[in-house]
């Protein structure tokens, strides 16, 4: 299912990929099967899930040059994973739960990143709680979070204006989110790591 009012970027339908919901529930629509879930006792807040997903068979549109690139095999695991697991904006053991569910080992010098950006979440008013994370490499972690990176631009614009009132379920990713899901630093300033990449993604 594809949550049809969220912006998709102009991006092809393979490229269109949840990284944040408003909800389990909507994790649960668009993503997948929720097999296991870490619950605060206190709070009942769900922290974290482990999502079977369904894209087991997913549609390389022919025309879209990823899926013709070298990178064509590394991108389909890495943005189509067997499972996925996402939390809670607010939720800090994310390392140890995404071990707890049995995880593949993250690689050495890697980071479990929230592809979307916790920041800009909580600048939103939470309006997307429920984050995925994605391993990727250390420069990639550091280069998107730069202040001149495009967290960081993102994260000023947010600040300098009223919190936008989402209506959606689904927050899809973007030319950067995608770069960074890839393992490609995105760069600063003009995002020059992004730019040579999204050429991939646009037939």
């Amino acid at each position: 299912m594809i949550d049809a009012t969220s912006p998709r970027f102009g991006l092809p339908a393979s490229l269109w990929i949840p990284i944040a919901s408003a909800s389990v529930a909507g994790v649960e629509m668009f993503v997948g099967r929720v097999e296991q879930r870490l619950t605060d006792p206190r709070s009942g807040r769900v922290n974290a899930v482990l999502v079977e997903t369904r894209s087991g068979n997913v549609a390389k549109e022919p025309d879209v040059p990823l899926w013709k690139s070298p990178l064509a095999r590394s991108a389909i695991e890495r943005l189509y994973p067997a499972k996925q697991v996402w939390v809670h904006v607010d939720y800090g053991d994310y390392r140890q739960a995404y071990i707890d569910f049995g995880m593949p080992a993250i690689p050495p010098n890697h980071f479990l990143d929230h592809v979307q950006n916790r920041i800009a979440i909580r600048l939103r008013n939470s309006s997307h709680p429920y984050l995925r994370l994605c391993p990727v490499d250390r420069r990639v972690n550091t280069s998107g979070g730069h202040r001149a990176g495009g967290e960081g631009m993102e994260k000023e614009f947010l600040a300098s204006r009223p919190a936008p009132q989402a209506q959606y379920t689904i927050i899809y990713a973007d030319p950067m989110d995608l770069t960074k899901m890839l393992n490609i630093a995105p760069g600063t300033q003009v995002l020059d790591g992004v730019r040579d990449t999204q050429r991939l993604f646009y037939p």
